[in-house]
């Protein structure tokens, strides 16, 4: 297995984390409500650039023995369009659409995929639903949304809430899902093991996952929080959230849960990869452990 996918388990669960590349942020837009000294005080802190946020797209494989799953189809090119879409930083490291490569070296090939579940719309969530030719890359799923994600992309109001190219992006690559697609809601069980959690507010249908077997359970929480010093600042916003205030009710529930249950968690964009680790109280707020700095 290469650098770009790490295997584990969860109780009988084979599981892949597969890295689909990375992105880099202006801080601006994942702090859009900090004055910038105090963002750069806290990067500067952790020994972290000041002028981007380096974020990793990490996506899950799940094989509960009956279902082969995926967890959201990457950014596809996005990467290639970041230096239009955030002009003015370096971008020599945005690279994306790296997830179906590192799904083949994990040994598992795109056709073999039976279930792809979208946590939400967004470019880094669906852009590597279609080939360059306009086809289905995971070509023989059938695909899960919650009803209110499907609802919004696919309304007016989505236009006004959301920037063109988000809306543009959604709807390129939900329209071809229709004939292959059932809509879900919170707590639905989408295959045996794994339920649907509304976290509701970074989108307004953004959905988490409870992947249990035995008694073990990861909780995949997709993007209620986009970065780590968004736990440690819990009142830190991104420019991405549709609604933060109810973001900010279901990052509360979703990590009071992971913390109070010792879950396994994985994080969409939390470094560094394979996007694993605990989430543990703080006086205000949360921490990140990653995997590798448990002992």
């Amino acid at each position: 297995m290469g650098a770009g996918s790490f295997r584990f388990e969860v109780g009988e669960f084979g599981c892949v984390s597969a890295s689909d590349g990375a992105l880099n942020y202006p801080p601006e837009s994942l702090f859009a409500n900090v004055p910038p000294e105090r963002v750069e005080e806290a990067l500067r802190q952790r020994n972290l650039p000041t002028t981007q946020v380096t974020t990793p797209y990490t996506c899950l494989f799940v094989d509960t023995g009956e279902h082969r799953v995926l967890v959201d189809t990457g950014a596809g090119n996005l990467g290639a369009h970041a230096a239009r879409i955030f002009p003015g930083i370096d971008h020599s490291t945005s690279v994306t659409g790296l997830l179906p490569e590192n799904l083949r070296a994990s040994g598992i090939e795109p056709s073999e995929i039976d279930t792809v579940i979208i946590t939400h719309a967004h470019p880094d969530h669906v852009g590597g639903t279609l080939n360059e030719a306009g086809e289905l890359v995971f070509s023989n799923a059938h695909y899960f949304i919650s009803e209110e994600e499907w609802e919004f992309w696919n309304s007016e109001a989505a236009t006004t809430k959301a920037q063109a190219i988000m809306v543009e992006t959604a709807r390129t690559n939900l329209e071809p899902l229709k004939d292959r697609l059932t809509l879900i809601g919170d707590s639905s069980e989408i295959v045996p093991g794994i339920h649907a959690i509304a976290t509701f507010g970074h989108t307004p249908g953004h959905i988490a996952l409870s992947i249990a077997s035995g008694a073990d359970r990861l909780l995949h929480v997709s993007d209620a929080v986009l970065y780590p010093i968004h736990l440690e600042h819990p009142e830190w916003t991104p420019v991405f959230d549709v609604f933060p205030q109810q973001a900010s009710a279901s990052k509360s529930r979703i990590f009071d849960l992971a913390a109070e249950e010792d879950a396994l968690v994985f994080a969409h964009h939390f470094p560094p990869f394979p996007s694993l680790g605990h989430i543990r109280r703080r006086e205000q707020g949360w921490r990140w452990l990653p995997l590798e700095t448990q002992g």
